[in-house]
């Protein structure tokens, strides 16, 4: 379809059955194996001259469902040229569960998590359809998605979702997924009085009503601390066993800071998703650490770095302390401990500082920026040098022999320079949220309310509101979305939220947001008016 190929004989390149069942199972994705769509006009023209090329002829006859999993391999483009072809494929491209399929890959891991299984209006008439189905048009809102086409649609204290204990209003806590990623562990934080915290609450995604629950866990208990890292990652040795890593963090910025590694993990190898949600028992230990190479040592002590898992690995970047602020890159292995006694920690970890090209520059040191992950490569954007906030993006190809960093210079209009604000990854495709900065043209947002005290700190007193996207596969910034307030405000729960239109909503900083059912969470953080936050805000998207 892509060459306007006229040869009927090369038109078509069909699989076997035995191929096309062994690709379903497998999901494989091999070129030869996957379908060029015929053009209309030979499609016309064969049917016009009564051709019988035995491989259309056989195409057409395979049964829908085959047809469907065959369309599923195709990108989005090559899906509507099929639909011009003839009645069988037209028949065919217009399934609901097909559109689905090509949602679900562009949304990659998350799209088990923020899809819903149906849509309201979906059809299925008996006869051709001539009618896009409904998943087609979320595909194409997805694609492009028009201002306010988000929208808030439930807010719920922390005491309000909390069976156990008190999730009290903070910000700088951090959390993750574990499992299949309908779990999110969350840790620590700060709150009002100069309080910090170490507890551990459990989110259940899956769960109707959202569930909040403390989680206990044995061992030392980490100290309290805000701005630390908290990251699943596997066990070198141990196939298909995740445990929670616990880097860095502080009480403050003049109370000193950390480079301590504490290890979460299940008992008795327990998975710690089913440790976590079944109560099987979870043990905080303090792993054996050690450097990979004498000469570069570990990471020092710090607040306000970003780590992610790749691979089953922690790679970890930027932040600051009271001397320094940071720009390197480091990895972390976590492994079975060969020498495993009651005298010793059962987990070795092992820092190795990555090497880099020198080529290209790398991105100026920083601290509260986000490092999101899109396949193997890492993306940088924002964070703060002091008082010096930033906008740029940059992009490390951790896949690559010798990684460079490269600044990305994309098309569409950046988002303001910020810091403290959060992001989340939904297939090809990062979304921010919030954060503050100094104003520049064109932003929105709010100034903070209060005169003194942490929202005002470093004079970073701009609120940023909306929700900016960076499309990867397409190079640009997508235009800033600001959720449509008034599903929310029309709802029984703005009354009881007191959520009036100059509310808190995203603007924001130090809070967390997760890929959640329909769309987003947004949990906790330091609001404009230099109130800490306990609620969890839900913004649908599909």
């Amino acid at each position: 379809s892509r060459h306007q190929q006229t040869d009927p004989s090369l038109l078509l390149s069909l699989p076997s059955a035995e191929n096309v069942a062994s690709a379903s199972q497998h999901q494989q994705t091999d070129p030869s194996l996957l379908l060029s769509v015929p053009s209309a006009e030979n499609v016309a023209s064969a049917s016009r001259h009564q051709q019988t090329d035995s491989s259309l002829l056989l195409l057409l006859s395979l049964p829908s469902d085959i047809l469907r999993e065959i369309l599923g391999f195709l990108d989005a483009k090559d899906v509507a040229r099929a639909d011009m072809t003839c009645s069988t494929f037209r028949r065919v491209s217009r399934s609901e569960s097909l559109w689905r399929g090509l949602l679900a890959q562009k949304l990659g891991m998350q799209a088990n998590i923020v899809l819903p299984n149906t849509l309201p209006d979906e059809r299925y008439p008996h006869g051709e359809n001539h009618s896009d189905p409904a998943w087609k048009e979320l595909y194409k809102f997805w694609t492009n998605p028009q201002p306010s086409s988000l929208a808030w649609v439930e807010s719920s204290r922390g005491e309000e979702l909390e069976s156990s204990g008190k999730f009290a209003a903070r910000y700088l806590h951090r959390c993750t997924a574990i499992g299949d990623g309908n779990k999110i562990l969350l840790f620590g934080g700060q709150g009002s009085g100069a309080d910090f915290f170490n507890d551990l609450h459990l989110l259940d995604l899956k769960k109707t009503p959202l569930n909040l629950q403390r989680v206990s866990a044995a061992g030392d208990p980490p100290f309290p601390r805000c701005s630390g890292t908290l990251t699943a990652v596997s066990v070198s040795g141990q196939p298909g066993t995740e445990v929670v890593a616990l880097f860095g963090g502080s009480q403050g910025f003049f109370e000193g800071f950390s480079n301590s590694l504490c290890i979460l993990q299940g008992d008795n190898s327990v998975s710690i998703n089913d440790a976590a949600s079944e109560h099987m028992g979870l043990t905080w230990r303090e792993p054996i650490v050690l450097a990979a190479n004498a000469a570069d040592g570990m990471p020092d002590a710090r607040w306000g770095h970003s780590a992610v898992s790749w691979r089953g690995k922690l790679v970890l970047f930027g932040g600051s302390n009271t001397q320094h602020c940071f720009s390197d890159t480091w990895v972390l292995d976590v492994s079975v401990n060969p020498v495993d006694s009651a005298r010793h920690s059962p987990l070795l970890a092992t820092w190795t500082k990555l090497k880099l090209s020198s080529g290209g520059g790398s991105p100026p040191s920083r601290a509260g920026q986000t490092v999101s992950l899109v396949g193997d490569a890492l993306y940088v954007f924002g964070g703060c040098h002091i008082s010096d906030v930033f906008n740029d993006l940059w992009k490390l190809d951790l896949s690559a022999e010798t990684p460079r960093w490269e600044e990305l210079h994309v098309g569409g209009t950046p988002p303001a320079p910020r810091v403290g604000h959060a992001a989340v990854v939904l297939g090809d495709r990062i979304v921010f949220s919030g954060g503050r900065g100094s104003p520049t043209a064109g932003a929105n947002g709010t100034f903070a309310t209060a005169d003194q005290g942490l929202a005002t700190m470093q004079g970073l007193t701009f609120f940023e509101g909306g929700f900016a996207m960076l499309d990867i596969s397409r190079g640009r910034w997508m235009p800033i979305q600001h959720p449509n307030r008034s599903v929310y405000l029309q709802s029984d729960d703005a009354d009881d939220m007191d959520m009036e239109p100059e509310g808190v909503w995203e603007h924001r900083t130090g809070h967390v947001m997760v890929p959640a059912k329909d769309g987003l969470l947004v949990i906790g953080g330091l609001a404009y008016n230099g109130e800490f936050q306990n609620d969890v805000q839900h913004i649908k998207i599909f």
